[in-house]
């Protein structure tokens, strides 16, 4: 079968030997019609990876041999964190999926003075970390935090080197480098960033990147600067 990727818990493992939840079990063999002999690779979510054999199928519960590990599997060197204003509906899941796909680390969802949303589902959301990360073959999976307010969030990270992304910014080519491989993306809300929100912005010296000709959606622009600041730093 094609390779595939299942989660497994730290405590699901030991003396060389793993056992998959009720969920993942139902998941290899139902939905990937997987059976005894298959070659698995198991995701702890804390960077390790487990190259696996099924060796037993018991009643939903899957069962093998660990043949391998490996750490760091499918990341980056890259610590990218994204910041990002809270969006409605499907749009917030699919920035935060396409995040973990390119290799985001961390997430911040912040509420901006002009959010409309205001509160997120963080389970159903880390679902969707667990998932996209599994789909994709990553080894970490990144961390979801509690949404705050933009200045609660400015406050204790305004030392760390951050960017924004924004269309009156400058080439984000300018601004970032072969060395930016530690960096806050921050991504306003669907109703821009307030002139507040600039103004403290831009006394704490964060620079303003542009994504390109146009204004996109706040999911474009995080799937745009995550893309961009890989090709920049990873080339």
């Amino acid at each position: 079968m094609n390779e595939v990727y299942l989660h497994v818990n730290s405590g699901q493992i030991g003396n060389n030997k793993f056992s998959l939840s009720n969920s993942e079990s139902h998941h290899f063999i139902k939905s990937l019609r997987g059976q005894i002999g298959d070659t698995v690779w198991l995701l702890d979510g804390n960077g390790n990876a487990y190259q696996s054999e099924v060796r037993k199928i018991d009643n939903y519960n899957v069962k093998g041999v660990i043949i391998d590990s490996f750490s760091n599997y499918g990341e980056s060197q890259n610590d990218l964190r994204l910041i990002l204003g809270l969006i409605k509906g499907s749009r917030m899941d699919m920035a935060i999926e396409k995040a973990v796909e390119f290799g985001v680390k961390s997430i911040y969802p912040i509420i901006f003075e002009r959010s409309i949303r205001k509160t997120i589902n963080l389970d159903r959301l880390n679902k969707i970390i667990v998932s996209s990360a599994k789909q994709s073959g990553r080894s970490f999976f990144p961390l979801l935090m509690e949404p705050v307010k933009f200045s609660d969030w400015l406050e204790k990270h305004h030392k760390e080197i951050s960017v924004v992304c924004h269309f009156s910014g400058s080439s984000i080519n300018d601004i970032i480098t072969k060395n930016s491989q530690s960096i806050n993306i921050i991504v306003g809300p669907e109703g821009d960033f307030s002139q507040n929100e600039i103004s403290l912005l831009r006394d704490h010296n964060i620079p303003f990147i542009k994504l390109g000709p146009r204004r996109l959606r706040s999911e474009s622009a995080c799937i745009s600067a995550i893309l961009n600041i890989n090709q920049i730093t990873e080339l």
